[in-house]
């Protein structure tokens, strides 16, 4: 797809006009139809319950077009309000035993942290922690750490502080030949980055919908692979999560099929809205589209990065595998604050400056940025 088509895409985001936004690891700008959408909503909402099952019906819409970008099947997504309770849900729901382990990475997003620890204490576990090495998280020391007391490898696809992709397919084949699932954060990569969970043998993929999928906090979704559906306990339960949702006379739970069982009550119909028009408008475009687009900038970045700013995320050959990048720059918070002070945002983290680039982005905003922060820093 040419740089045109790019361009033109632009105005369906119109506060690009106002500020120079290069920050979606943080939070995606919503194209104009999710806004719409949700304008929609509110308007229906006004009506009271009438429209109640037409929001069902957008629900369930909403996980087969996450079910068509990821390559799962339907019945295989919920829809959850983010990754943090994704994440806590499976953590909660698998039967462990005492002296099982978890490997955890010491990059990860307090999200894929706390939760496992929680369990740790409550269930006699250990947690295993794999140390990067100049922001990697090499496949090698996981090898070193797992063993047949493993249950979970923890990991995100992308590192949010500097865009660190992990190779799902082998960590999956490394989790499965000592019978542990993997479980993944995925927020920092489903929308940006092709995923295909059935190719790559994940079990679990969790992902907000507010960062690069464009929606809005409070919906996202969560994929579990069949096979291991039936071996999680259910700790929670809703109206929502039994087989029969609408019947709500006393009786005994059932389950309801596949994942829908971990969805506990009335949904964000608002976000799910939002999040139903953002991946249909991402689908539109194609994600292996916007995953070229966006290194094509990431590069435009790199070679026009003045040398004084040291890259500090891991690049193979100077090759990136993400577009997030973090730069070594003095007094980076500071710098953060001058950069917002004229409307150009990024974001500052791990003592740096992070970069995280989108397709609605161009060269400009990254020459701006690159000239700006020249200036805020000497």
């Amino acid at each position: 797809m040419v740089r045109k088509v790019f361009d033109q895409l632009r105005r369906d985001f119109p506060k690009l006009s106002e500020v120079t936004y290069i920050n979606t690891a943080s939070l995606g700008l919503p194209p104009k139809c999710c806004t719409d959408a949700v304008m929609k909503w509110l308007e229906e909402r006004e009506y009271g319950n009438i429209f109640w099952l037409k929001w069902e019906k957008i629900r369930e819409e909403t996980k087969q077009k996450i079910a068509r970008m990821i390559n799962a099947e339907e019945k295989t997504i919920a829809i959850v309000e983010n990754t943090s309770w994704g994440l806590n849900i499976i953590a909660n729901s698998l039967k462990w035993k005492k002296g099982d382990n978890i490997i955890l990475n010491d990059l990860e997003f307090p999200t894929n942290i706390f939760p496992w620890q929680i369990q740790a204490k409550k269930h006699s576990l250990e947690i295993r922690v794999i140390r990067n090495k100049n922001g990697i998280i090499d496949i090698r020391d996981i090898r070193e750490k797992i063993d047949d007391k493993t249950r979970v490898i923890a990991i995100s696809w992308v590192q949010f502080s500097n865009g660190f992709v992990s190779d799902l397919t082998q960590l999956a084949e490394l989790a499965h030949s000592h019978d542990a699932i993997l479980v993944v954060d995925g927020i920092q990569g489903v929308g940006a980055i092709p995923i295909d969970v059935r190719k790559m043998d994940i079990d679990v993929l969790v992902c907000g919908g507010h960062k690069w999928l464009l929606a809005f906090p409070g919906a996202g979704f969560m994929y579990i692979k069949k096979e291991i559906l039936e071996d999680l306990d259910i700790k929670f339960g809703g109206w929502l999560s039994d087989a029969d949702p609408f019947n709500f006379d006393y009786r005994e739970y059932t389950p309801a099929e596949g994942s829908r069982r971990f969805e506990i009550g009335s949904p964000n119909f608002a976000g799910i809205y939002a999040l139903n028009a953002s991946v249909e408008y991402l689908l539109r475009i194609g994600v292996e589209k916007i995953y070229e687009r966006n290194l094509e900038l990431t590069r435009f970045l790199l070679e026009k990065i003045p040398s004084r700013f040291k890259i500090l995320s891991p690049l193979i050959d100077n090759t990136p595998k993400s577009s997030i990048i973090l730069l070594a720059v003095k007094d980076a918070k500071k710098a953060y604050e001058k950069l917002k002070e004229r409307k150009i945002i990024v974001a500052a983290r791990k003592g740096g400056l992070r970069v995280s680039i989108n397709f609605y982005n161009n060269e400009e905003d990254i020459e701006k940025l690159l000239r700006n922060l020249s200036e805020v820093t000497e």
